[in-house]
């Protein structure tokens, strides 16, 4: 008899986010923050503000800012194009309908915050489930699928995953749309990924399953016409994967660039051979950009991300260590590996193109992006969770890695809660 566990899954992702809570709740009233910034957004002018605070002011540290000012104006600022439009669009509309009630009680703004901490950490429940889903369908390996959901639960990035960040929410817009995928429903999938596009760029590398499904294999043999309709249905549903990404551009074109804006000098980015407003921000504002993070100061961020760095590398050398030929040929080839026993799920050919995916974000993190995110950037890749699961299973680098393992995920996600709740660095 098949077993599903996902009620199970749901209660220790519920569970999960009241730990997070209650430990932010806690280390918030012992620790003094290190910043103030919060008193500016949320004043205490009453009992009920000062109640409101205390609960959910934890979830309102560094991009949360930037997420309740958009949700609240819109984006007044060109820097804050740097933030996607998906969350506060959400939270909006969840503080103009189910919390409206709440407006005697609440300013606009905390209906805001408390909408955002529903949005991020419902989509938190969901994205674990869907995970479950993910690899039971992928893997046909409930007792797997089972162990990637708890780890998933257990997440090093769990604060990050609980206040008002696209992380949970993208994540479960991300593993949806890959369990489309996996049950070959690409037109779902592919409107999934555009959703999730509104809310981190990130989205359109996953146009990439579809070229892989659709396009590299392929069946040569089948007639000439047939490959052409494949090819021409792969564009489209990548089209589609884009749409979402092009869209929040043409907006922001549209804000600065458009021959109807009047009384706004036109930026520079405007006449670019490609005018991507999020390109543009990235580099002018944050200095993202190829090896600029690698100044001396920088240290101790790329220290802080050494432990998800080493677990990415160690998993991606491990699986293409397991066929090589496999990994050469684009997964095409088959098995060389001979033994009687069974593929481990995560040594299997379903995983190689969430492998790809995963060493194309380790390769651009460490080159590219301000590597202290990596962590939580990571939190919507599955074969992260696969290969931690995989060490329990399989032991497959020893007893002591499995416990390394456990205790960077235990550890991390710990002092993460205790650090962002005080507003202390890294975010």
């Amino acid at each position: 008899m098949a077993i599903n566990r996902t009620g199970t899954v749901v209660y220790y992702a519920i569970v999960s986010r009241l730990v997070i809570w209650a430990i932010a709740a806690v280390s918030h009233v012992l620790i003094q923050d290190y910043d103030s910034a919060l008193e500016l957004i949320l004043p205490i002018e009453t009992t009920t503000q000062q109640l409101f605070k205390s609960i959910f002011g934890v979830f309102l540290r560094w991009d949360s800012f930037y997420f309740v000012h958009i949700a609240e104006n819109g984006y007044v600022f060109e820097q804050a194009h740097a933030f996607f439009p998906l969350l506060p669009t959400l939270m909006r509309l969840v503080a103009n309908s189910v919390l409206a009630p709440l407006g005697h009680l609440l300013t606009y703004r905390q209906q805001l915050v408390l909408a955002g901490a529903l949005v991020a950490n419902g989509s938190f429940i969901a994205a674990s489930t869907q995970l479950y889903r993910l690899t039971k369908t992928l893997f046909g390996n409930e007792q797997f699928a089972f162990l990637t959901a708890m780890l998933y639960i257990l997440t090093p990035s769990g604060i990050f995953m609980a206040a008002i960040y696209t992380e949970s929410l993208f994540a479960a817009l991300s593993f949806t749309g890959m369990l489309f995928a996996a049950r070959k429903q690409y037109l779902l999938a592919a409107l999934t990924w555009s959703v999730s596009c509104t809310a981190r760029s990130n989205g359109i590398l996953y146009a990439g399953f579809i070229i892989y499904d659709l396009v590299i294999r392929m069946d040569l043999d089948r007639s000439m016409v047939h490959k052409i309709a494949i090819l021409i249905k792969a564009c489209v549903l990548c089209l589609i994967t884009w749409a979402g990404f092009f869209v929040v551009q043409a907006y922001g074109y549209s804000l600065y660039c458009s021959d109807k804006v009047s009384g706004i000098e036109a930026r520079p980015w405007c006449n670019s051979t490609i005018p991507f407003i999020y390109t543009f921000v990235q580099d002018f504002y944050w200095n993202v950009g190829f090896l600029r993070y690698y100044e001396v100061k920088q240290i101790p961020n790329f220290l802080m991300a050494a432990p998800m760095i080493i677990l990415s590398a160690s998993g991606i050398v491990f699986y293409s260590l397991y066929d090589p030929r496999r990994i050469l040929s684009l997964g095409k080839s088959p098995m060389t590996v001979a033994s009687e026993k069974p593929v481990p799920p995560f040594m299997s050919l379903a995983a190689f193109p969430y492998i790809v995916l995963w060493a194309a974000l380790l390769l651009s993190s460490i080159t590219t992006m301000h590597i202290q995110i990596i962590t939580r950037a990571f939190s919507c890749v599955p074969p992260v969770y696969w290969f931690a699961a995989h060490q329990f299973e399989e032991h497959a680098l020893g007893a002591g890695w499995t416990r390394t393992v456990t205790m960077f995920f235990v550890m991390y996600g710990l002092v993460g809660i205790v650090l962002f709740a005080n507003f202390f660095p890294p975010a």
